[in-house]
């Protein structure tokens, strides 16, 4: 109902509050309006004529405004009890809000204290109103605190204006929107604890950060916590321990994993089936060194923008290299080392490429955020005219490769794109208006003016030609293969539209994936081109394409989803055997042999223990069938298997190995019995 009815259009007259421009007296689950892009409060008043809708609660618009009203709310709760704490930031996040306080450290035990507090706010109800200052004003209202302060500093130019957001006795500088009252507020929870620095810098003051949750109502409230709960007991970190798949060694290698022979196994198999996917689909297997003189870094730009993220080092000769943060400068190099015609193209060269980043180790968490981590990397050099087949392409890639490995997920598609109202934050054509000469930059990374190369003139107007036919091809491609994808204008990078993919798992929780980035700066700082079909040189489009986004993200994601349980395919251990006593040992090696002779990956365990003691320990390494053999196996040359559901079946060798060979073969996710 309410998707049907936030689709109705309004229209606010200039003066008139959104509250009354949305006509009789809206529902209660009514908390914002959207015009274009922007959000604003019920209670805010129309600067101009402009269509509206409304933003209900349990929109994503809505929950994003519920969220941040909720991080407003635990400040206001924090302050109260802590009145000398200094609140920073606080954001909505994909799955709640956080917000940082400077204040003597607290622990867990002070929540329900905290959460009591807030629901006497939320009880109050009382009204969140937006009120507007000038810069000095605000910086008096401020003056207290150093960390709004340098907010207002930052954000509110000499002579300008900006919002404070008051809810009884507490205000925050804040550009809003939010609710219209605390009552609003009623499905909110702490979550956690962080210690945190100012600005994300070790020299800056140290804070602590409480993390929360809110949602439109308390049934939506408690399936998430049902989920966060079942979340903890499938933590990949959880799980990599007892299935015995990685290590982080903190002393040796802060941040960096090591694989066991386990963990290696489902690496290995998720690089092969990324492998026959390119090859399928025409990419060409590259490798590239994992360390470059630092040369190549500066002419692809991620010195200027990664450096900090780096590990560079100098040599004795005087030589500077850096440890690869990306794989795309020495895919570069592979393919400008011959000449291309227009009919070569495109190029695709793809590679499992490991890169290194230098995360802060307050940010480093497992295989979802490691220092070291195996992007299976694609970069397709084409024509401009190319782009929607490649991307169409790539798209059904996707689709495929989640659908066989994960099953029927729900897949999300975003398309970001640029923001025309702010062109110097893009690498443009410029065209001279006195002399027509062009040339191509981004006006945000200059210290000068941008003048024309010709006549010298500034009087350079964009060219967003370029950019609005990749834009469009990109929404072709998505057309084509039907699926339904939101704009995100402004999201785009300085360099390119791009397609975000987002995939839901088993406990409903959506993981950016798949990126297909468009890239018009990395072809213009190597002078990529290629001979078109008039022997003339023309500008090579980039597109640099990751399925997976990471190894060890995704397959941090597999294991969560699958609870460990993985599909046979994937599993370390595929047939674990496991002998009634030890006069069987004999027969239980034979059919060992002939698993590992038939490619199977099996256990065996001929320990002195007891049958039931055995199947215990060995189930939280999560082999896909555990086969027992006794007196009647022997006699009758058979296997009695039991498989993930605690099914049992007794099988004959042969016919068992027949069927876990196609299940295998066939990458199933469901077992054959």
């Amino acid at each position: 109902m309410a998707g049907q009815e936030q689709k109705k259009t309004y229209t606010a007259l200039k003066g008139q509050t959104y509250l009354e421009a949305l006509g009789e007296k809206p529902s209660s689950s009514i908390i914002a309006v959207k015009s274009g892009n922007r959000l604003f409060d019920l209670r805010q008043t129309a600067d101009s004529d402009r269509e509206i809708q409304a933003v209900y609660l349990d929109s994503e618009d809505g929950i994003k405004i519920l969220r941040h009203s909720a991080a407003h709310l635990l400040a206001h709760a924090i302050t109260s009890l802590f009145p000398d704490s200094k609140p920073n930031a606080g954001p909505p996040t994909e799955d709640g809000f956080y917000y940082d306080f400077d204040m003597k450290p607290i622990s867990s035990d002070h929540f329900p204290v905290i959460e009591e507090k807030m629901q006497d706010i939320v009880k109050k109800n009382y009204p969140i109103i937006r009120e507007e200052y000038n810069r000095n004003e605000l910086l008096s209202m401020f003056s207290n605190n150093p960390y709004k302060i340098d907010k207002i500093i930052d954000n509110v130019p000499e002579g300008g204006r900006s919002s404070v957001y008051r809810q009884g006795d507490f205000y925050d500088f804040c550009t809003g929107p939010h609710v219209p009252s605390t009552g609003y507020l009623k499905a909110v929870k702490v979550i956690s604890l962080a210690s945190t620095h100012y600005k994300g810098d070790d020299k800056k003051p140290a804070m602590v950060r409480i993390y929360g949750t809110a949602f439109p109502d308390e049934k939506s409230l408690k399936k998430y916590l049902q989920n966060r709960e079942e979340a903890l007991k499938r933590d990949h970190r959880k799980l990599g321990k007892e299935m015995d798949l990685f290590v982080f060694n903190t002393e040796r290698a802060p941040g960096f994993p090591l694989y066991t022979p386990n963990g290696s196994i489902i690496r290995g198999e998720l690089m092969s089936f990324m492998k026959e996917k390119n090859t399928q689909r025409g990419w060409q297997d590259v490798w590239t060194p994992h360390i470059f003189r630092d040369v190549i870094w500066k002419q692809s730009g991620h010195y200027a923008k990664y450096k900090p993220n780096m590990y560079v080092f100098t040599l004795e000769d005087g030589d500077s290299y850096g440890v690869k943060p990306m794989n795309c400068p020495g895919h570069i190099s592979i393919f400008e080392r011959e000449p291309h015609s227009y009919r070569d193209l495109p190029v695709r060269l793809s590679e499992p490429g490991t890169v290194y980043r230098y995360e802060k180790s307050g940010e480093v968490g497992g295989l979802t955020r490691p220092r070291a981590f195996t992007i299976d990397d694609g970069h397709a050099f084409m024509r401009f005219d190319q782009i929607v087949d490649e991307i169409t392409s790539i798209l059904e890639m996707i689709k495929e490769t989640f659908k066989g490995i994960l099953g029927n997920v729900d897949l999300k598609f975003d398309l970001s794109v640029m923001d025309k109202e702010h062109p110097e934050n893009y690498l443009l054509v410029y065209r001279c208006k006195n002399c027509g000469s062009t040339i191509e930059a981004r006006k945000a990374s200059m210290e000068d003016h941008l003048l024309c190369p010709s006549c010298g003139s500034e009087n350079l107007q964009p060219d967003f030609t370029g950019w609005d036919g990749a834009t469009e091809q990109l929404r072709n491609a998505l057309d084509r293969e039907q699926l339904t994808y939101q704009e995100y204008p402004g999201e785009a990078a300085f360099y390119g539209p791009k397609i975000d993919v987002h995939v839901r798992d088993a406990l409903g929780r959506m993981w950016q994936l798949s990126t297909v980035q468009l890239d018009f700066f990395m072809p213009t700082n190597f002078g990529l081109s290629y001979v078109n079909s008039e022997s003339k040189p023309e500008r090579i489009v980039m597109v640099h394409r990751a399925i997976f986004g990471s190894y060890e993200r995704f397959m941090a994601i597999v294991l969560e989803h699958f609870a460990g349980k993985l599909p046979t395919w994937l599993s370390p251990i595929q047939a674990y055997i496991i002998p009634v006593s030890e006069n069987y040992h004999e027969y239980a090696k034979k059919v060992q042999s002939h698993f590992l002779k038939e490619g199977i990956r099996v256990g065996l365990d001929t320990s002195s223990e007891t049958l039931g003691k055995k199947i215990k320990m060995i189930r939280t390494r999560r082999p896909a069938y555990i086969i027992v053999v006794g007196q009647n196996e022997v006699e009758n040359g058979t296997v009695t298997v039991r498989n993930r559901k605690d099914q049992q079946k007794t099988m004959d060798l042969k016919e068992f190995t027949k069927e876990l060979g196609k299940e295998i073969s066939g990458r199933n996710i469901d077992q054959f019995f």
